[in-house]
Protein backbone atom coordinates (compact mmCIF):
# COMPACT_ATOMS: atom_id res chain seq x y z
CA UNK A 1 0.00 0.00 0.00
CA UNK A 2 2.88 2.35 0.95
CA UNK A 3 4.83 1.56 -2.55
CA UNK A 4 1.11 2.95 -4.57
CA UNK A 5 0.86 5.83 -2.47
CA UNK A 6 4.41 6.80 -2.97
CA UNK A 7 3.95 5.96 -6.86
CA UNK A 8 0.78 7.95 -7.07
CA UNK A 9 2.39 11.13 -5.25
CA UNK A 10 5.03 10.72 -7.74
CA UNK A 11 2.23 10.39 -11.00
CA UNK A 12 0.42 13.41 -8.98
CA UNK A 13 3.85 15.48 -8.87
CA UNK A 14 4.66 14.93 -12.49
CA UNK A 15 1.34 15.70 -13.83
CA UNK A 16 1.26 19.17 -11.84
CA UNK A 17 4.72 19.75 -13.18
CA UNK A 18 4.21 21.97 -16.38
CA UNK A 19 6.55 21.16 -19.15
CA UNK A 20 7.49 23.63 -22.26
CA UNK A 21 7.64 22.31 -25.29
CA UNK A 22 9.82 23.71 -28.16
CA UNK A 23 7.85 27.00 -29.20
CA UNK A 24 7.05 27.34 -25.37
CA UNK A 25 6.44 30.47 -23.35
CA UNK A 26 9.31 32.69 -22.01
CA UNK A 27 12.72 32.14 -23.24
CA UNK A 28 13.40 28.14 -22.11
CA UNK A 29 10.78 26.85 -25.11
CA UNK A 30 13.46 27.38 -28.41
CA UNK A 31 14.55 24.60 -30.23
CA UNK A 32 18.23 25.53 -29.87
CA UNK A 33 20.15 27.28 -27.48
CA UNK A 34 19.71 31.07 -27.81
CA UNK A 35 21.24 31.89 -23.97
CA UNK A 36 24.23 33.95 -25.73
CA UNK A 37 21.97 35.78 -28.13
CA UNK A 38 19.57 36.65 -25.23
CA UNK A 39 22.57 38.52 -23.18
CA UNK A 40 23.64 40.12 -26.64
CA UNK A 41 19.81 41.30 -26.58
CA UNK A 42 19.26 42.72 -22.88
CA UNK A 43 23.31 44.40 -22.86
CA UNK A 44 23.39 48.16 -22.89
CA UNK A 45 26.20 48.46 -25.89
CA UNK A 46 25.08 46.84 -29.31
CA UNK A 47 26.76 47.96 -32.72
CA UNK A 48 24.24 50.54 -34.34
CA UNK A 49 23.40 51.31 -37.66
CA UNK A 50 21.26 52.90 -40.00
CA UNK A 51 18.89 51.06 -42.91
CA UNK A 52 21.26 50.64 -45.92
CA UNK A 53 24.87 50.49 -43.86
CA UNK A 54 27.08 47.77 -44.67
CA UNK A 55 29.70 45.76 -42.29
CA UNK A 56 32.73 44.10 -43.41
CA UNK A 57 31.32 41.02 -40.76
CA UNK A 58 28.93 40.95 -38.04
CA UNK A 59 30.00 41.24 -34.76
CA UNK A 60 30.80 38.57 -33.00
CA UNK A 61 30.25 39.79 -28.99
CA UNK A 62 27.23 41.62 -29.80
CA UNK A 63 23.88 42.48 -31.32
CA UNK A 64 23.49 45.01 -34.42
CA UNK A 65 20.83 47.53 -33.34
CA UNK A 66 19.32 48.27 -36.96
CA UNK A 67 17.35 51.74 -36.81
CA UNK A 68 14.82 50.89 -39.44
CA UNK A 69 12.87 53.23 -42.20
CA UNK A 70 8.85 53.50 -42.72
CA UNK A 71 7.99 50.02 -45.00
CA UNK A 72 7.27 52.79 -48.08
CA UNK A 73 10.49 54.06 -47.43
CA UNK A 74 12.57 50.79 -47.27
CA UNK A 75 14.99 49.93 -49.88
CA UNK A 76 15.28 45.98 -49.84
CA UNK A 77 17.66 44.05 -51.65
CA UNK A 78 14.62 41.50 -52.60
CA UNK A 79 10.81 40.77 -52.16
CA UNK A 80 10.07 39.84 -48.60
CA UNK A 81 9.36 36.29 -48.39
CA UNK A 82 6.69 36.91 -45.87
CA UNK A 83 2.72 36.48 -46.59
CA UNK A 84 1.87 40.45 -46.94
CA UNK A 85 -0.28 40.79 -43.52
CA UNK A 86 -2.70 44.65 -43.56
CA UNK A 87 -0.99 45.94 -40.50
CA UNK A 88 2.64 45.83 -42.63
CA UNK A 89 1.48 49.49 -44.52
CA UNK A 90 2.23 50.87 -40.99
CA UNK A 91 5.24 48.56 -40.13
CA UNK A 92 9.01 49.35 -40.30
CA UNK A 93 11.93 47.99 -42.65
CA UNK A 94 15.13 47.80 -43.49
CA UNK A 95 18.63 46.23 -44.26
CA UNK A 96 22.06 45.95 -43.09
CA UNK A 97 24.48 44.38 -45.80
CA UNK A 98 27.56 42.12 -44.65
CA UNK A 99 30.56 42.18 -46.70
CA UNK A 100 31.99 38.72 -45.82
CA UNK A 101 31.46 35.87 -43.45
CA UNK A 102 32.48 32.27 -43.97
CA UNK A 103 30.42 30.12 -45.55
CA UNK A 104 28.24 27.85 -42.87
CA UNK A 105 24.77 27.33 -40.92
CA UNK A 106 23.92 30.62 -39.33
CA UNK A 107 21.28 31.69 -36.63
CA UNK A 108 19.68 35.07 -37.37
CA UNK A 109 18.22 36.13 -33.98
CA UNK A 110 15.95 38.83 -33.82
CA UNK A 111 14.19 41.29 -30.42
CA UNK A 112 11.30 41.78 -31.53
CA UNK A 113 8.26 41.95 -34.46
CA UNK A 114 9.52 41.19 -37.73
CA UNK A 115 10.43 39.02 -40.30
CA UNK A 116 14.31 38.22 -41.37
CA UNK A 117 15.24 36.92 -44.59
CA UNK A 118 19.07 36.66 -45.50
CA UNK A 119 19.52 37.73 -49.42
CA UNK A 120 22.63 36.35 -51.47
CA UNK A 121 23.14 36.83 -54.75
CA UNK A 122 20.30 38.57 -55.22
CA UNK A 123 18.22 35.60 -53.74
CA UNK A 124 16.21 35.17 -50.20
CA UNK A 125 18.12 32.26 -48.82
CA UNK A 126 15.37 29.37 -47.64
CA UNK A 127 15.21 29.40 -43.78
CA UNK A 128 16.47 25.71 -42.82
CA UNK A 129 14.62 25.95 -39.50
CA UNK A 130 12.81 28.43 -37.14
CA UNK A 131 11.94 29.02 -33.38
CA UNK A 132 10.60 31.49 -31.66
CA UNK A 133 8.10 33.11 -28.31
CA UNK A 134 5.89 35.81 -28.23
CA UNK A 135 6.94 35.29 -23.95
CA UNK A 136 10.21 35.62 -24.35
CA UNK A 137 11.54 39.31 -22.82
CA UNK A 138 14.54 39.83 -25.66
CA UNK A 139 13.96 37.41 -28.34
CA UNK A 140 10.95 36.96 -30.43
CA UNK A 141 12.54 34.70 -33.09
CA UNK A 142 15.86 32.50 -34.61
CA UNK A 143 15.90 31.43 -38.04
CA UNK A 144 18.46 29.42 -39.58
CA UNK A 145 20.19 29.48 -43.19
CA UNK A 146 22.84 28.04 -44.59
CA UNK A 147 25.31 31.10 -45.57
CA UNK A 148 27.72 30.63 -48.63
CA UNK A 149 30.70 32.77 -49.07
CA UNK A 150 30.68 36.18 -49.93
CA UNK A 151 28.30 39.21 -49.47
CA UNK A 152 25.03 39.21 -47.95
CA UNK A 153 22.35 41.25 -47.34
CA UNK A 154 20.03 40.93 -43.28
CA UNK A 155 16.87 42.17 -44.60
CA UNK A 156 14.02 43.01 -41.96
CA UNK A 157 10.45 43.72 -42.79
CA UNK A 158 7.01 44.78 -40.93
CA UNK A 159 8.63 45.41 -38.05
CA UNK A 160 6.08 47.16 -35.26
CA UNK A 161 9.16 49.01 -33.89
CA UNK A 162 11.85 51.46 -35.43
CA UNK A 163 14.89 49.61 -34.14
CA UNK A 164 15.32 46.35 -34.08
CA UNK A 165 18.37 44.03 -32.41
CA UNK A 166 19.71 41.14 -34.62
CA UNK A 167 21.95 38.83 -33.24
CA UNK A 168 23.66 36.63 -36.10
CA UNK A 169 26.21 33.70 -35.12
CA UNK A 170 26.79 29.85 -36.14
CA UNK A 171 24.30 27.78 -35.24
CA UNK A 172 24.26 25.92 -31.94
CA UNK A 173 22.60 22.99 -31.38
Amino acid sequence: MRRLLIALAILGALHATPTRAAGGKGCDGFLWPLATELSWMKAADSAEVASGATLKAPPSDKAIELKLVPAAEATLPATPTSTPKPEDASAFGGVVNVEALEAGHYQVTLSGDGWIDVVQNDTALEATGHTGSKDCDGIRKSVRFEIGPGPFALQVSGARKEHIRIAIRPAAD
